[in-house]
């Protein structure tokens, strides 16, 4: 080979090696892993997590928002008033607009709001909005929204994933092809393997985002998660890396490891409406049957908050309530005999291997229950299977999920939601915290909730999963704790 060929072969491979470092490390560009495929993109039909990951606070905002402290901020309201707590009146910030170029007013809140609690739109979260009896548009920046009755979480509604604000022309499109004010554009779904997001440059925020595109890629498999990450072929892992990762991650000079707190609670939901999950005693066995502190150890490596409750650690109404019905095998097996099963029973335990957490917590789970007699067999399904039969339709025994949604004590006031959990007294107390604006009053209700779901056991509340995200070295701007289930990227950007 002569000097001049061999010489040539080096520049191009160092060319080469070069652009791949340049991509790998592109000030505009950012490849990330998530774990789940997003069933649609439309955060009005479906309340999965696996939209809002990509879509909330990225593509749709609210008019307002969730910080990185869990604090509530104006957002596309730059300001609001009330002064009897009835009547919001908000004022929007001037200049915004949707992707498609159109100027963002007042009529387009009162079209979104409307149509949340229209019955006929079959919105997932309609109950929240139907206590809004008016909405008054006063001009194209001012707009009111009255309440039947007093509402301590209203603000917070305002900024859940369910109430961004959307063109009402873009209605008919969103499942595939959402239009919002977010940093991003959607510019491509590619079904099956990834979703791309574009900057909008005329983002009402100055300075943001700082990156010019973010391409979302479904990985399922930690262990494959993990290969894409130290390959080189993603930026970032958002969720999906197993635990068992972290530690050695953590050493490695080449990746940045973000560990922290979120408001995904994993729980085994127990079908309060279908035996032997029916009587109160079988639930608390299940619940001293298990070892959540084996179950975290075994499951997620030691990471995460082992839960007693339905509210997580972010929530400042959180009591630590993780002891409060403990580990006794012993005591289990005296409820079922209590119960009529002192031999124990069969059960199917449905999960969705998606999200790997839950088959690794479901085998634990598994071996803990044989110990008492409950004989329980796994059944994977795929994840549309699940959203289809057991959170639409509650045909299960047991399965085990995370939920992620903040503030979601609500779900165990609704008989109809899939725990099928049916208390008169619970549905009261939660009614009442929900009219308390005083904080004192409010917190104390609270408590009382948190407690009486530990006595009536519909779920046995597991543990926390962490907010696990790594990166490449020089991505920052990442939220350390997810307050509410978004992955924020507008302030992403890689630094020098």
């Amino acid at each position: 080979m002569g000097r001049t060929v061999l010489v040539t072969l080096v520049a191009i491979l160092a060319a080469c090696l070069a652009a791949g470092s340049a991509r790998a490390q592109s000030p505009s560009s950012l490849v990330v892993q998530v774990a789940t495929e997003p069933p649609g993109l439309d955060l009005t039909a479906s309340p999965a997590s696996a939209i809002a990951a990509v879509v909330h606070y990225n593509i749709q905002e609210c008019l307002v928002k969730v910080d990185r402290t869990g604090k509530i901020v104006p957002w596309l309201a730059e300001r609001w008033y009330t002064a009897d707590n009835r009547n919001y009146t908000f004022f929007l910030k001037r200049g915004v607009r949707f992707h498609n170029g159109r100027e963002m007013k007042a009529a387009d809140v009162k079209f979104v709001f409307e149509r949340a609690a229209n019955p006929e739109t079959k919105h997932p979260q309609r109950a929240r909005y139907e206590n809004i009896t008016n909405i008054i548009v006063k001009d194209d920046s001012t707009i009111t929204l009255s309440l039947k009755d007093l509402d301590a979480s209203f603000l917070l509604t305002l900024a859940r994933q369910g109430s961004v604000i959307y063109p009402r022309e873009a209605v008919e499109t969103m499942k595939s092809g959402p239009l919002g004010t977010g940093p991003f554009m959607l510019a491509e779904w590619v079904r099956g393997d990834r979703i791309v997001l574009a900057r909008n440059r005329d983002y009402h925020v100055k300075g943001l985002p700082h990156l010019d595109r973010v391409t979302y890629r479904f990985i399922p498999d930690p262990n494959a998660a993990l290969a894409a990450l130290k390959a080189g072929d993603i930026d970032a892992s958002m969720f999906g890396l197993g635990p068992e990762h972290i530690p050695d991650l953590q050493k490695d000079p080449r990746f940045g490891v973000v560990v922290g707190e979120t408001t995904n609670d994993v729980i085994l939901a127990m079908n309060n409406g279908r035996k032997p999950f029916t009587d109160v005693r079988v639930r608390r066995a299940v619940t001293h049957a298990l070892d959540k502190a084996e179950v975290v150890k075994g499951a997620m490596f030691g990471f995460g908050r082992i839960l007693g409750s339905n509210v997580d650690p972010l929530n400042p109404y959180f009591v630590d309530l993780a002891s409060a019905m403990p580990h006794s095998p012993e005591k289990a097996k005296k409820l079922l005999g209590e119960a009529g099963y002192p031999n124990g029973f069969e059960a199917v335990l449905k999960v969705a291997p998606q999200y790997y957490y839950t088959v690794r917590t479901g085998e634990i789970i598994v071996n803990q229950l044989q110990k008492v007699g409950v004989r329980v067999r796994i059944e994977q399904i795929e994840w549309g299977q699940w959203l289809s039969r057991v959170w639409r339709e509650a045909d299960y025994d047991l399965t085990i999920i995370g939920h992620a949604e903040p503030w979601d004590i609500n779900n165990y006031a609704n008989p109809k939601y899939y725990f099928r959990y049916d208390s008169p007294r619970f549905q009261e107390l939660y009614k009442k915290s929900e009219v308390t604006i005083d904080d004192k009053a409010r917190r104390e209700l609270y408590a009382q909730m948190q407690k009486m779901l530990v006595e009536d056991a519909p779920a046995v509340w597991l543990y926390v999963h962490p907010r696990l995200a790594v990166t490449k070295k020089g991505v920052g701007g990442l939220w350390k704790d997810l307050p509410i289930p978004a992955f924020d990227l507008s302030e992403v950007a890689w630094t020098k």
